[in-house]
């Protein structure tokens, strides 16, 4: 099978339905205004639990909408046919260069690897199920989910995120190609991303997971589609710019963090 082309962009060879257009509409600025909007969120999430102990709910439910985003991204990276060994190998030198920093700012931060280990392997797992054939893509798709809502501190742990993370890219590409079958695995991928997180003390387990779900779902399409207004104009943002502001704000948090204990 010949590879598939995305606006004359070859994209891997796929076992699925071709590519819609619009993925290749999603070039340049406005896949630079996703990143972005998703690295501005970060930073609200992050100042929210590094400095605040997560004190604020309104910052905690603004940050679920901020991994999604970077996921959707890398999908349509993998659906555009990007470079897997030059996407793995930078993901993985920046996760390697930053994971002290992490840890660093993080109190968990020694016990589980940043969120750029979690995308390169998301980007791995995406490349490998946009490849393969049903049913196996449902099969690895049900295998994850079951595992994240069964046993979610287990499938939380190792990495960012966890294995929602994880499998929340390869999910995503599915559901861009085929929406009918995929879309409602991307769904509850996405629901099982917030199970188990931190939610204030009036909210049950499957409340706090389902407002930030409501909240990663609700922004992140908001943002997409304004995003693709933009269509057609040049990227503004440098290639490696989000792995340079990355460890650079985590390094800055955890330096206010020591200030404020200082001067306290």
């Amino acid at each position: 099978m010949a590879p598939s082309t995305v606006n004359g962009v070859a994209g891997p060879e796929r076992a699925g339905v071709p590519t819609p257009t619009w993925v290749g509409d999603l070039f340049g600025a406005p896949l630079d205004v996703i990143k972005g909007v998703a690295a501005v969120l970060m930073v609200i999430d992050h100042v929210n639990t590094v400095l605040f102990d997560g004190a604020f709910v309104a910052m905690w439910r603004l940050g679920r909408i901020s991994y999604p985003l970077f996921a959707f991204v890398l999908a349509c990276q993998v659906l555009r046919g990007a470079d897997r060994s030059r996407a793995l190998a930078t993901l993985l030198l920046a996760g390697i260069a930053t994971q002290p920093i992490y840890a660093a700012a993080f109190d968990y931060g020694s016990r589980e690897a940043s969120i750029l280990f979690t995308l390169a392997a998301g980007f791995a797992l995406a490349e490998a199920l946009v490849r393969t054939r049903e049913p196996v893509r449902h099969l690895v798709l049900a295998a994850g989910i079951g595992s994240m809502l069964l046993a979610p501190h287990w499938a939380r742990s190792g990495v960012d995120f966890g294995l929602a993370g994880i499998v929340l890219p390869g999910a995503l590409a599915l559901a861009i190609v085929d929406p009918l079958r995929f879309g409602p695995w991307a769904a509850a991928t996405l629901f099982a991303l917030n199970f188990g997180n931190w939610k204030p003390s009036a909210e049950s387990a499957l409340a706090g997971a389902g407002l930030d779900f409501a909240s990663a779902l609700s922004g992140g399409a908001l943002i997409v589609l304004l995003a693709r207004r933009l269509t057609g104009r040049p990227r503004f943002l440098g290639r490696y710019a989000l792995h340079a502001f990355y460890p650079a704000h985590l390094l800055a948090l955890a330096g206010l963090r020591a200030f404020a204990k200082a001067a306290g």
